[in-house]
């Protein structure tokens, strides 16, 4: 993302387009949520599995 600058009456401004600022509200969001979900993992929270486990509950999920 390439921030352009603006002056106005001797200020600088950031300036971004309305896609660029959508697409930046978008990526803090998502690395909140990434914050959120890593938080609740080290305390507990969520309940984890090993890739054994995963594998042997979806081939017996799906018949596989």
């Amino acid at each position: 993302m390439e921030i352009r600058k603006m002056i106005i009456d001797g200020v600088f401004y950031n300036v971004l387009t309305d896609d660029e600022l959508d697409d930046f509200i978008k990526e803090i969001e998502f690395k909140k949520e990434l914050d959120m979900q890593h938080e609740r993992l080290m305390n507990g929270e969520t309940e984890t599995m090993s890739i054994k486990d995963f594998a042997k509950k979806r081939r017996a999920r799906y018949g596989l």
